[in-house]
Order: structure tokens, then C-alpha cells, then sequence
């Protein structure tokens, strides 16, 4: 372990689990660890373009049991997929070419009812940690409580935003 914190990878340990996984977790058994990351699943609505991208996204948590700061990572790629599922359901919709901003997207929903305004609150908080994630200044560690219910909660938006589809 370094000063940082961060696993100091090696030929010996690339394979073992991150200590720091099981301290957050409190989770002993790979098989827990995996069966709460694999969890959510996107329904049969969902684009399979966004299904991909999900996937990697929660595949590349999944490794961060290996080397816990893929576990940020993979969130960093959920804040991604989330706004390709709103550019995704934006095109279904035929939304104007001049609305590029995330923001303008997730209000354009708001207007043609696609969106709730309370759905829309988690979209926009969901874009700010995007643009946070996207603009660092330093190395962020995020934990696994957080990650693993943002990824639920991400999951449950995307369902229900091709549910009407």
C-alpha cells in the first residue's frame, strides 16, 4: 500500500483482493462482492448501445475488488452512460440538433414530458457528478456504499426512461 493509499501493484498481487475493498465492504466472499455489483440489470427497453456501455461500466467496478480505485472508474463511466441513455432517448424523441449541453437535454425531456421534474432533479444531479468527474484536479476514491447505490439508482432511471418507449 502506498502513502495514497492505493494498492502498489505488483506481479505477486495484481490477482489478490484490494484490502481496501473489504474494509468498506465488509464483505469477505468474492461471490457477495460480486452478486451485489452484478445486481441491477437494464430491462429489454433499453438501447443495447447503452446496455454496453453499462456493462463495461459496472464490469470495470466489478475488477475494482481486484484494485479498488477501478471501483471510481467504473462510477466515472456510469456518469457517462447516463448521459448517452439521455442523448439516446433525445434522438427517439427527434430533439433539435442545437440542444448538445446535457443540461439542454435533460430539460428538453422536462418539456416534452419525458421527464419529470423530480426525475429530473436526479438527472441533473447525476450531469453535475458527471462534470465533476470529468474536470478533476486530483485522484478521487469513492466508496463502494456510495457507488453501488448510485449504480442501482442509475439503473432504475434508465428502466424507467425507455419504459414508455
Amino acid at each position: 500500500m502506498s502513502d495514497s493509499g492505493i494498492k502498489q501493484l505488483s506481479a505477486d498481487n495484481w490477482l489478490m483482493p484490494d484490502d481496501v475493498i473489504r474494509f468498506f465492504t465488509g464483505m469477505e466472499r468474492a461471490e457477495d462482492y460480486v452478486a451485489e455489483v452484478l445486481g441491477p440489470r437494464l430491462s429489454a427497453k433499453v438501447p443495447e448501445d447503452i446496455c454496453a456501455l453499462f456493462d463495461v461500466a459496472r464490469g470495470t467496478m466489478l475488477y475494482g475488488y481486484l484494485y479498488y480505485p477501478l471501483f471510481t472508474v467504473g462510477l466515472e463511466q456510469l456518469f457517462r452512460v447516463g448521459e448517452a441513455a439521455i442523448q439516446h432517448k433525445c434522438a427517439q424523441l427527434a430533439i433539435s440538433k442545437t440542444k448538445k449541453r446535457f443540461v439542454d437535454q435533460i430539460n428538453w425531456l422536462v418539456e416534452r414530458d419525458a421527464l419529470s421534474a423530480e426525475e429530473a432533479d436526479g438527472w441533473h444531479a447525476l450531469r453535475r457528478l458527471r462534470n465533476s468527474a470529468s474536470h478533476p484536479t486530483k485522484q478521487s476514491i469513492t466508496s463502494p456504499g456510495m457507488a453501488i447505490g448510485i449504480l442501482y439508482r442509475l439503473s432504475e432511471d434508465i428502466n424507467t426512461l425507455f419504459d414508455g418507449s
